[in-house]
């Protein structure tokens, strides 16, 4: 009986042994066929995702390559066969990449700068403004519906792989920078700048720097404005390169620079602050923004001083020292340059967080925006006489100096001294008061200054692949730069408002003006009056960072500030009797069919006479003051509008009266002897001079 039980027992586990083993199978079958359910569908989310990011690449390539096309224009009006500026409008266009087609809707919102402040922007023209926009925002939105699915060469699946959107903007100006006229992807025609109309500055104040080829550079006189008298003060001035020929002038380039100085609040001294940008550079083809970094920054203390006091309390703050720092020029330091404050005695003492500080900052202007750059850099400042830069070889003498000094300065070489020759350079050639031209009592001084930028590697990288790398020139931002000259950042500035003057120390032979700057530059600055007798000697000095384009005090003491102090010589003679001035004569005569009554003539600032009835002579009165004018009058002729007309001379002004008292017309008369003048009474108005 035990023995049979054994078996049974035996039996029985053994078929349950069986039973356990296909279960375990069965389960482990439906285990591996979910599994393969869910890696297939893995798989099909993976191709789905790979190939939508893909898309969406494309998509921004698409973006880019449109942006960059409506950058590339040629020209800013409308015109047949070329890509103009004005083109540049709402529209939608599709592209189709790999069997997907990108719907693109472009929006364009144009943007004025108030003329008034330069610092504000609004979307519709600015009264008594420009009716051409400065710069236009272009956002472009991309959408694309997805392909199906291949699973192989002749089948697919019944879904698509989706569809997306992206959205990209871009800010284009209507002066481009020289390297925006690139060639799009689907576009290799040859493109370059537009030819706007540009008609350059005067001398002496706005100085034309010969870069070769028919280029030039030159800086408009800074513009100042004024938030509080000598601490709060804007300085503005553009830097225009461009081309001149007989046909006349057109831009290459505009660079806008502005200097600020702020008060601000120091946040987190120790350098673990908030993200800011390390400075704009210049690359040899425009300004490049760098990226952001952590470090220690500040925050406006008012709201009473310039909107830009936001970015350059925020970012002029450094890492350390080195190319990438925002004072290159102002020795080494580890960490984050100080800051100052002024005590109520005048004395700049070191900020820590939390107090308030003194900062002066270089901004330049950048995609519409204006970015903080590195410091400014005087490298050369020359006090001259006011007669200087008025003949075309002072200019080419100058603009000569500047730009050998610039030359050897990115060469690696020392800043070389001038060798111009003008009065006033040294104690042997003076200038004079009163003066031997005009023979006034006095003599509006002026001052020049050149300043550089730091050569980035950036800069010097597009210097060598456009000139040094073997003559490859695809390899240059520029191609249609025809020397270094036009990729070396430097400006001649007029410092001549900004530079503080003094007379010498205890002299009594002249005195120079050097009033508070005011907004517009209606200050005096640099104007020499005669005393006495003497041979003093007139002081232009001014900082060479950034302060001294807002003329306010030094806002550092550790760097000490820089200052170029530079003379000019002076021969004063008191009581020296003028000479008689220079005689201007000519002919005065009716022409046909007009009035034979014989027309008056007088003068303002000149002694002016009718001989006879055909001439008349004018002898300019010293000292001179102010522009010489003579008065043609008398010659008024019932029925008939008749008015003064001369090939020879400036007309200022004219009256087409009633009666002989009212019906004049004024004319600017030169300042050295001239004979041959002619002068007709016509019939109105005066026939175009050939």
């Amino acid at each position: 009986m035990n023995t049979h039980n054994t078996e049974f027992r035996q039996l029985v586990n053994r078929n349950r042994m069986h039973g356990t083993t296909l279960l375990e199978v069965l389960m482990a079958v439906v285990i591996f066929i979910v599994g393969m359910l869910a890696l297939t569908h893995l798989q099909g989310n993976l191709t789905r995702s790979s190939s939508d990011a893909n898309m969406r690449t494309v998509a921004a390539s698409v973006a880019e390559e449109l942006i960059e096309e409506k950058r590339a224009f040629e020209v800013i009006e409308t015109t047949a066969g070329k890509k103009a500026y004005d083109d540049i409008v709402d529209e939608t266009v599709t592209r189709t990449r790999g069997n997907v087609v990108y719907t693109a809707t472009i929006d364009v919102t144009p943007f004025y700068i108030n003329p008034a402040d330069r610092t504000s922007m609004s979307k519709t023209p600015y009264s008594g403004g420009s009716t051409k926009s400065d710069l236009k925002l272009v956002e472009v939105a991309v959408t694309w519906s997805g392909v199906d699915f291949q699973i192989d060469e002749s089948a697919s699946t019944s879904g698509r792989m989706g569809s997306g959107d992206l959205r990209f903007a871009s800010v284009i100006p209507a002066i481009p920078s020289l390297n925006n006229a690139r060639v799009a992807a689907e576009n290799d025609g040859a493109l370059g700048y537009p030819p706007v109309d540009y008609t350059p500055g005067t001398a002496p104040d706005i100085v034309a720097i010969s870069l070769g080829n028919n280029k030039f550079k030159e800086s408009t006189t800074p513009d100042p404005v004024v938030r509080r008298r000598d601490e709060l003060v804007e300085t503005w001035f553009d830097v225009i390169t461009y081309t001149s020929n007989a046909s006349g002038a057109s831009f290459l380039r505009r660079e806008e620079f502005a200097s600020v100085s702020c008060k601000c609040t120091l946040k987190s001294a120790s350098g673990s602050g908030k993200d800011g940008r390390q400075p704009t550079r210049w690359t040899g083809a425009a300004y490049s923004e760098q990226p952001l970094v952590a470090k220690a920054y500040g925050v406006s203390a008012s709201n009473q001083q310039s909107q830009y006091c936001d970015v350059c309390c925020q970012d002029h703050h450094d890492t350390g020292g080195g190319p990438n720092s925002y004072r290159p020029f102002a020795g080494s330091f580890s960490g984050n340059h100080p800051h100052y404050n002024r005590n109520n005695q005048g004395v700049l003492t070191l900020a820590g967080t939390n107090d308030t500080y003194l900062e002066a900052c270089r901004l330049v202007r950048k995609d519409g925006f204006f970015r903080v750059a590195q410091d400014f850099e005087l490298r050369s400042q020359l006090p001259i006489p006011q007669n200087y830069l008025d003949q075309s070889g002072e200019i080419s003498a100058y603009s000569s100096y500047v730009t050998n000094a610039v030359s050897d300065y990115y060469a690696g070489q020392p800043w070389p001294a001038h060798n111009l020759s003008f009065d006033g350079r040294d104690a042997a050639n003076p200038t004079q008061l009163p003066t031997t031209d005009t023979f006034q009592t006095s003599q509006q001084f002026r001052s020049r200054g050149v300043y550089t930028d730091v050569a980035s590697a950036a800069l010097q990288a597009n210097l060598y692949n456009c000139f040094h790398a073997a003559g490859d020139r695809d390899l240059c931002e520029v191609p249609q730069a025809n020397s270094a000259l036009e990729l070396y950042p430097f400006f001649d500035v007029q410092l001549t408002k900004l530079a503080r003057w003094r007379e010498t120390s205890g002299g009594a032979s002249i005195r120079v003006t050097n009033q508070e700057i005011e907004t517009d530059n209606t200050h005096s600055r640099g104007v020499a009056s005669l005393v006495a007798t003497g041979n003093p000697q007139a002081y232009s000095k001014i900082e060479k960072g950034n302060v001294g384009l807002i003329s306010i005090a030094p806002v550092t003491s550790s760097p000490a500030a820089q200052y170029s102090d530079e003379r000019l010589f002076v021969k004063a003679v008191l009581g020296i009797t003028p000479p008689t001035g220079p005689t201007i004569s000519g002919t005065l005569t009716n022409a046909g069919g007009t009035s034979s009554k014989v027309a008056s003539v007088s003068g303002t600032g000149a002694t002016c006479t009718r001989p006879d009835n055909s001439t008349f002579s004018c002898v300019i009165n010293f000292p001179l003051i102010g522009t010489p004018v003579l008065e043609v009058g008398n010659y008024y002729t019932k029925n008939m509008t008749l008015i003064a007309c001369s090939p020879n001379l400036v007309t200022l002004s004219s009256s087409q009266g009633t009666n002989n008292n009212n019906t004049w017309t004024r004319f600017q008369l030169p300042t050295t002897a001239t004979s041959n003048i002619t002068i007709t009474i016509n019939n109105f108005p005066c026939p175009a001079t050939p």
